[in-house]
């Protein structure tokens, strides 16, 4: 008995053929095309000619988390950053898109703000960030440049 037909063989092969074929296409596109967004989680000293005036008042950190090209984040003021990162969530949200950051939200750290929503758009360059903020309804945007800060290292345990 010939269990071997040779319409069975040439359809199987030409199906494992054509998913080799496929699988070799599709990881050479994604191999050229897709790039996964630089890390650029973890704290940014803001330097600005002219911050807002509520914003004034002592110097200004931007902290930001990343989960890929999804940004969330906190403008506070340097000597609280630890305490105040550490208790409350994060008030602004946004994107990373091609080395562009997008963040919207409240500044819940300054009281002088009265909770204004604020808006900083940046060009990310290695590790610095370069753009402008915006803070409440006013159409003027204020430039600024953040270099970010290393980790402070935790003593090790023997």
């Amino acid at each position: 008995m010939n269990h071997f037909k040779f319409k069975s063989l040439a359809f199987y092969g030409t199906a494992i053929v054509a998913v080799v074929i496929l699988f070799s296409v599709v990881t050479a596109y994604g191999t050229a095309n897709l790039k996964a967004p630089p890390a650029i989680d973890g704290s940014y000293r803001l330097q600005a000619q002219n911050l807002p005036e509520c914003l004034k008042a002592s110097t200004v950190v931007l902290t930001i988390q990343q989960s890929g090209k999804y940004l969330s984040g906190s403008l506070l003021p340097a000597p609280s950053i630890k305490l105040k990162a550490a208790q409350k969530k994060p008030s602004l949200d946004g994107n990373l898109i091609n080395q562009q950051i997008n963040l919207e939200g409240q500044v819940p750290g300054f009281p002088n703000c009265n909770h204004s929503q604020v808006k900083i758009q940046a060009q990310v360059r290695e590790k610095i960030l370069a753009g402008q903020i915006t803070l409440g309804s006013t159409p003027k945007a204020d430039k600024f440049t953040a270099q970010q800060e290393l980790p402070q290292q935790q003593p090790e345990k023997h």
